[in-house]
């Protein structure tokens, strides 16, 4: 069977799960992984001959695939902010509004101009400090996750990036203690209500950490007050909290934070949804 066979006979498989721009990059994707040909070489080779093992391997994936194992899992690595991070099941796959949450801690601190000490709550893959630490080569990042797993694979990627990070391990729900201050903290913590995992896509419901996705539905804010609470202790002056959020939270976190005596903005993603928001206290000048 040669490559552009089997390219047929994947897509015509996958048809009714994707759309066909989305299908023709997961495909280039999935060739890349397992035959090592970037696109050029595809185009080149598609009238190659494959090796039955190598399409053995197509089939194991597709299999996946339809399944909704997300492409990301099945290769083992997602790209953000141009850099390539491993990825797993025990970890979130970075999306793209996270990068602009990223963008605005980098033009935050680019005004203010000085090293600052960065913490980032539920860190997952790495990626938010990791990039920070690469855009802000001065700073001190930290981060801090409950899974020992999710920490393993964001030692790994800041190994692989060569990137400086110090982590934690502990639940922030629980924690009462960190042992430094901070110019800023930033989250993109668990923010969805449980019952709105039925309207969720099968490929982040039944694959992606749900411990990082979901929150009770009696207190889809819990992360934002808790990670508050504690700014209060271990803000330095002026510090400030950076955080992703659902898209209808907006009014919900305002008043939270002004009762909790935050100033707050928010800020929409690129498809006009609130997304991100900032705060700090209210005595800072």
């Amino acid at each position: 069977m040669s490559l552009q066979e089997l390219k047929q006979d994947l897509k015509a498989t996958l048809a009714h799960q994707y759309e066909s721009i989305e299908l023709n990059s997961l495909m280039s994707m999935l060739i890349e992984f397992i035959m090592g040909w970037d696109q050029i070489k595809q185009v080149l080779n598609k009238d190659t001959d494959l090796a039955q093992e190598k399409i053995d391997e197509f089939q194991k994936a597709l299999k996946s695939l339809k399944e909704g194992m997300p492409i990301q899992y099945i290769i083992g690595k997602a790209w953000f902010m141009g850099q390539e991070y491993a990825v797993n099941e025990n970890v979130l796959i970075p999306r793209p509004e996270t990068e602009e949450l990223v963008d605005w801690i980098i033009e935050y601190a680019t005004i203010i101009n000085k090293p600052l000490q960065i913490l980032d709550i539920g860190t997952g893959s790495g990626c938010i400090p990791i990039a920070l630490k690469l855009a802000l080569p001065n700073c001190m990042l930290a981060g801090l996750d409950i899974s020992e797993t999710a920490l393993a694979t964001a030692t790994q990627n800041a190994n692989n990036l060569n990137a400086s990070v110090s982590w934690m391990q502990e639940d922030i729900l629980s924690t009462t203690y960190l042992p430094n201050t901070f110019d800023i903290i930033v989250s993109n913590p668990p923010y969805i209500p449980f019952k709105e995992n039925v309207n969720m896509q099968v490929q982040v419901k039944n694959f992606e950490p749900g411990i990082a996705l979901f929150v009770k539905d009696e207190d889809p804010l819990i992360f934002y007050r808790t990670i508050a609470r504690l700014g209060k202790q271990y803000l330095n002056p002026n510090g400030q909290l950076f955080f992703e959020m659902h898209y209808d939270q907006g009014k919900s976190l305002l008043a939270l934070f002004d009762e909790m005596g935050y100033h707050v903005e928010l800020r929409q993603d690129m498809f006009g949804k609130d997304r991100m928001l900032r705060a700090s206290l209210k005595r800072a000048v």
